[in-house]
Order: structure tokens, then C-alpha cells, then sequence
């Protein structure tokens, strides 16, 4: 285990990347057996009043939310109010897909798993004020392809959002507990199975069964509590400019109240590392137990295959194989966020980083002050595989165009015997350019690219028919629109 001097190159390494990445403030902590290894800042939480940001910086987390969300349900699950096995129209049964024999097999396991068929789909984006889609020309948004215009009315209530959902036109891309894919909308409405069997809102629940047991005094959901905190992020977004890209601050914090539970609480390094506690303890924050032992471990369990060497728990993605250890982990990106929580518990690290743009390196800084601070070349790649190749033939069976609901749109093409992808979704999830990726075969029908310094998997799915029929890329099933011949789409 390394020493905290020994950390200049990691330093050096980071603070390179988030000038050429013209992050305004980065913030992360590593902690070892729940004492303080680092603290290392970047930067700005207010760049044009040159304010420095700190671990006490309160900043968005995004999606790192859902393991609060599925701590809440395995809470309730000890207080036998509530299975993870049960049926979700047990509790929600106004919710509709559809296919109305798959939907009645979904389960709350499958709404945590992300294994219920359900596409990438933008519905919640009618329950988020100030949301990246927003920014969006009209005729762009995707929630055009979905939902009529006379049904895109604004939600404020989990009845609306559950009947846009069964207005919404798509095809679930499989049966519960087939597929993994990425679905906000199924964390949304476990915000709502939360609320109605605790009798409170989910924000309210959240607060008193997690983050005030946890000591988290500068956590909150509330855009209202802001301002009366001492030390709060201004927020950056891209904009567009005669074709330059521009960063500027953005005053309007996506506000979705309603679909917290997929991805809206407001934290800081500091809280985010007492609340790493219960999955490095097994269940305690101190002397305060918030979670049995046995739900922890099903927590952090490999329930499902979400990509080459990699699973998904219970609101956490899991790595059984972590250089002897386990990592566990997960990101967040909405507008003015890029979060990662990052946990190895048989060797006591704890770690939190937190940007305020979308798109900043905060993955790379996480893994990279692992291989630090435990020894290893910064440089260690995250995957290991062996070769594997793929028939020149072969590689046209992949090409074409995939675009999701939530707006990721992929060309994978073929040039010189090698299979590339245009990735044109970099604006939406924040890089203001498209990025054309080498994509490596690793395995059957897998392969694996390289994105901001990150290794990233890429798997194609297949129908009964034998031909391909989607793509997994960040975490979705996304659909294959058209297929093309030739060496280039």
C-alpha cells in the first residue's frame, strides 16, 4: 500500500486531464479502513469568482443515487413490509408495458437489476425541469419517437409518469431477468414502491432512514436547501458557439423532485464517504447500523452479467475479480455532474470523486488512484483478456446504425479490416464532439474501445433469427435502427 507522497504522479496525470478536458472543479477523497489517505482538489466550484472547491463541496451524484434507492428497499425488506421478490403491480397497479404477461412477471429484483426488459426510454425527461434534453432543438428531442404530442405533458405525479409509460410506443427488448439494461424509468418507480409502502415521500424517507443516521448533514434532494448551505458548486454545461464549443455556468440544476430515486441527491466528498462506510463495514456508519450483514451482501452480490468481466448488484456495479478483491462501484452524469463512488472492501479503500461538468474523467481519476495507492503502473489496464479475432466476414454483421430513446446514437462501421463506431451521442452526455472509436474483439460478439482515457465494453445482441438486433453500450440494450452493406455507414 502506497503512502500519500507517493501520489505526485497520479496528481501530475489528473490535473492533466482535467485541464484538457476544461473541467471547472474537480474534488476526490480516498479513505483507508475509514480514515483519511486523501484529499486531493482541482480547480473551482465557482471558476468565475475563482472559489476553490473542497471535499465539503455540496455537488450532484446522479446516478450514484440508486444504490441510496435500493438501500431503502432492502431496509424495508428487513422490516418485512416489502420482498424483493414481489411483484412490482403488487404495488404499482396502474403500471403498464406493452406486453401485459411480461409486465405482471416483473419483479422489484428486476427493477433493481435493470433486468426487466424495459429499452432506454426519455418519459422522466417530462418529469425534469431544466434536464440536458431540454437544451435540445424540438425536432431533435427523442421523446418525439415515443410519445404523441398531445401526450408530452408535464409530469408531477408517479399515476402520470406510470400512464405516460403505458402510452409510450416501444417494444421491451426481452423478458424479466433475460437482459440487463439501463432503465432510469424502473429506478423512478421505485422511488414510488418506496413511498407507498413507507407512507412517506422518497426524499423524506431517504433523509431519515439513510442520511441522518449516516451523519450526511450536507446531503439533500432539495434544490430549495442550496442556497442556505455554506459551500455549494456553481454548475457547467457545453453550449455550442460557430462551431466551437464553449463551457459556460449553467444557474438551472436539473430539477426532477419526483424521479429522485434514479438519480437527484445532492452530496459532498465528505458525506459520500461516511455513506461508503456501510458497504466497507458491512452494514455500519460508527457505532450506527443502517443495514443488516445479509442485505449488504445481497447489495454488493453479482446478480447479473451487465458486461465483459463486469456484474450489477443492487444499485452498484460489481467487479468480482479486482486484482484479489472486489470493486465496487458506480457512476452518475446529468448537467453539471460527474460523480463516482468507488469501494474495494477486503482492503479497507473507500474513495468519492465529483466534478461539476458532465463528461469530466472522474472514472479514469477513480481507478487510476486505486493502482496508486495500491502500487500498481497507473497505466494497468482495468480489463484483462486475451486475444481474440474476428473473420473480416464476420465484422459487416454489426454494422449499421443504433439509437436509443435516451438519445445515444452509434454508426459501427467497417474500414480496413477493422470494425470502428462513430459515436455521435458525446454532445448529449456531455463531450460537445462525436468520437470515432477503434472497437478490439476481446471475446464472441465483444469488444472493447477506448473512451476519455477509459476502457469501455462494447457486446452485440442477437434475435432468433441469428442477426443483430441491438447493442450494449453504457449499460443499454440499444436498438439496431438500420443495418447497412459496404465498409462504411
Amino acid at each position: 500500500m502506497r503512502q500519500q507522497g507517493w501520489l505526485v504522479e497520479w496528481e501530475e496525470l489528473v490535473e492533466k486531464d482535467m485541464k484538457e478536458g476544461r473541467v471547472p472543479g474537480f474534488v476526490m477523497g480516498v479513505n483507508l479502513n475509514g480514515q483519511s489517505l486523501f484529499r486531493k482538489s482541482f480547480g473551482y466550484r465557482d471558476r468565475e469568482k475563482e472559489v476553490e472547491i473542497t471535499p465539503d463541496t455540496v455537488m450532484g451524484l446522479a446516478s450514484v443515487t440508486k444504490s441510496f434507492t435500493c438501500m431503502a428497499i432492502m431496509q424495508l425488506q428487513e422490516a418485512k413490509k416489502l420482498s424483493v421478490h414481489d411483484p412490482v403491480i403488487k404495488y404499482l397497479p396502474e403500471f403498464r408495458t406493452p406486453d401485459r404477461q411480461k409486465t405482471e412477471q416483473m419483479t422489484i429484483h428486476h427493477f433493481m437489476t435493470h433486468t426487466t426488459g424495459m429499452p432506454p426510454l426519455p418519459i422522466d425527461n417530462l418529469a425534469i425541469r431544466n434536464s440536458m434534453l431540454d437544451d435540445m432543438p424540438d425536432e431533435d428531442n427523442p421523446i418525439h419517437r415515443y410519445l404523441k404530442k398531445e401526450y408530452q405533458k408535464p409530469i408531477y405525479t408517479f399515476e402520470e409518469l406510470m400512464e405516460a409509460l403505458a402510452l409510450a410506443d416501444y417494444e421491451l427488448v426481452g423478458s424479466p431477468g433475460q437482459l440487463f439494461s439501463y432503465s432510469n424509468d424502473c429506478y423512478s418507480l421505485l422511488g414510488a414502491v418506496i413511498a407507498r409502502v413507507s407512507g412517506k415521500s422518497y426524499d423524506v424517507y431517504i433523509k431519515e432512514h439513510i442520511l441522518e443516521p449516516a451523519d450526511m448533514k450536507s446531503s439533500t434532494f432539495l434544490l430549495s436547501d442550496l442556497p442556505h448551505l455554506p459551500d455549494v458548486t456553481t454548475i457547467y454545461h457545453f453550449k455550442e458557439s460557430n462551431g466551437v464549443s464553449e463551457i459556460y455556468p449553467d444557474p438551472n440544476w436539473e430539477d426532477g423532485l419526483l424521479v429522485a430515486a434514479s438519480g437527484h441527491l445532492n452530496s459532498t466528498v465528505h458525506d459520500m464517504l461516511n455513506y461508503a462506510e456501510i458497504f466497507r463495514t458491512g452494514g455500519c456508519v460508527g457505532k450506527e447500523r443502517i443495514l443488516s450483514e445479509e442485505s449488504v451482501k445481497q447489495m454488493i452480490y453479482p446478480h447479473v452479467q451487465i458486461s465483459y468481466g463486469r456484474y450489477y448488484g443492487y444499485g452498484l456495479s460489481i467487479q468480482s475479480d479486482y486484482y484479489g478483491g472486489t470493486l465496487i462501484k458506480h457512476g452518475g452524469a446529468i448537467k453539471g455532474v460527474a460523480a463516482h463512488l468507488a469501494i474495494v472492501p477486503e482492503r479497507g479503500i473507500t474513495s468519492m470523486a465529483l466534478a461539476n461538468l458532465i463528461g469530466s474523467p472522474v472514472e479514469k481519476a477513480t481507478l487510476t488512484a486505486l493502482h496508486a495507492v495500491e502500487g500498481r503502473p497507473l497505466n494497468t489496464p482495468q480489463y484483462q483478456f486475451e486475444t481474440y479475432s474476428v473473420p473480416t466476414a464476420q465484422l459487416g454483421e454489426y454494422v449499421g446504425r443504433y439509437v436509443s430513446g435516451e438519445g445515444v446514437d452509434i454508426i459501427v462501421y467497417v474500414v480496413e479490416d477493422a470494425l470502428m463506431m462513430i459515436d455521435k451521442t458525446s454532445d448529449v452526455f456531455g463531450g460537445g464532439k462525436q468520437l470515432n472509436c477503434l472497437l478490439r474483439p476481446i471475446g464472441e460478439h465483444q469488444f472493447i474501445t477506448e473512451r476519455e482515457g477509459s476502457e469501455l465494453t462494447v457486446g452485440f445482441v442477437k434475435g432468433e433469427d441469428g442477426a443483430v438486433k441491438a447493442m450494449s453500450l453504457y449499460y443499454r440494450i440499444i436498438p439496431r435502427v438500420t443495418a447497412a452493406e459496404g465498409s462504411r455507414v
